[in-house]
């Protein structure tokens, strides 16, 4: 289609009225085509405007809202001009979950593309990712078992070693090392087998804390900065600290290994009527379109030695606490993951 408007505007000087009528027919044919492909499909699209405002949405959209979009979208607060996935509830005609993504397409227009993701948000970790994880599953049985004797010997080594030391700092730091090294092994092997989450009253600010605390050591060494911006209060939400606690762990260790030479991590933690939310910035490289669509996927990664795992598990974790997480990005400008919790009492927002 490009490539033939390029040809007709080349020769259009050329073209008499006969030719002209003949190309345009050819034009709206194609579109018409086009058209009717979008209006088909199962997924809903639409295009914005830099306002934000629907200049095109195929059937799809309008049926998966539950109403016309442009009653509905200034509601969701929907990125502009920036790469972004995110999950919403629907509750009407009936209750539904969508997954929304964002394609920036220049000139400040927004390709937003919605996806029934209902019947995936119900089945299993098991189903939902049965040949991947189960594959992974064998991988960390190997692991397991090929870390796990060396890991013996090494601290039965060091007890020996202790009846004779020559450097008990040291010895102390390697069973330190040993002690964690044993903790991540097991806490993979968990997370491939998901539990459900032991939920009490509680701030998700405070496994932030702990979190921060011990990736001290790398942020300072990696000359990355943290910056907190949080209410004196918060409202109370249902979660699980332990696993929050991991949330966190992999979503900022993440943002430090997306910037190389050091930079900084913004946190900032609020509320609104329906739930709390805390949102990791960070100023690395950022993230295109296509890496976006691919989030949360088992072995989708661009890291060098990574699995990314970490993500998907992240995502199990948040959604068994009845929330979401959201990410935004866009390539030289960073990304800012967002999790939100329901609030354990909801505020009802008065009618206006």
């Amino acid at each position: 289609m490009k490539d033939f408007f390029k040809g007709v505007r080349k020769h259009i000087g050329k073209l008499d009225a006969e030719h002209l009528r003949e190309q345009y027919s050819l034009v709206t044919d194609e579109l018409a085509f086009s058209e009717m492909i979008f209006h088909t499909t199962s997924d809903g699209y639409l295009v914005l405007n830099e306002a934000g405002v629907p200049k095109w949405a195929n059937h799809a959209a309008e049926r998966l809202l539950g109403m016309k979009p442009e009653d509905i979208l200034p509601t969701l607060d929907i990125p502009l001009s920036k790469s972004s996935k995110r999950e919403i509830e629907i509750s009407y005609p009936d209750r539904r979950f969508l997954e929304i993504q964002t394609y920036p397409m220049g000139g400040g227009e927004t390709l937003v593309k919605l996806a029934d993701i209902t019947a995936n948000r119900e089945k299993s970790e098991e189903e939902l990712r049965a040949g991947a994880t189960q594959a992974v599953r064998d991988l960390a049985s190997g692991v397991a078992h090929e870390i796990g004797n060396p890991l013996n010997a090494i601290s039965l080594n060091l007890q020996i070693l202790e009846q004779n030391p020559s450097d008990k700092e040291s010895i102390a730091i390697c069973k330190s090392e040993i002690k964690r090294l044993d903790g991540i092994l097991k806490g993979f092997l968990q997370a491939l087998k998901p539990s459900r989450p032991n939920l009490m009253p509680g701030s998700p600010a405070a496994p932030l804390k702990d979190c921060l605390e011990t990736l001290k050591a790398q942020l300072e060494d990696r000359r990355i900065t943290v910056s907190v911006d949080m209410p004196g209060a918060l409202p109370s939400v249902a979660l699980d600290p332990a696993q929050m606690e991991q949330v966190y762990f992999n979503l900022i260790k993440n943002a430090l290994e997306a910037m190389k030479d050091g930079g900084s991590i913004g946190i900032t933690i609020g509320s609104d009527d329906n739930d709390v939310f805390v949102a990791f910035h960070d100023d690395g490289a950022g993230m295109n379109a296509e890496q976006i669509a691919h989030l949360f996927e088992p072995y989708r990664t661009s890291k060098e030695h990574g699995t990314g795992l970490g993500l998907m598990i992240s995502q199990r974790i948040v959604r068994d606490h009845g929330g979401r997480i959201d990410v935004e990005s866009a390539p030289g400008e960073g990304t800012t993951f967002t999790i939100r919790l329901p609030r354990i009492e909801r505020r009802v927002r008065a009618l206006k």
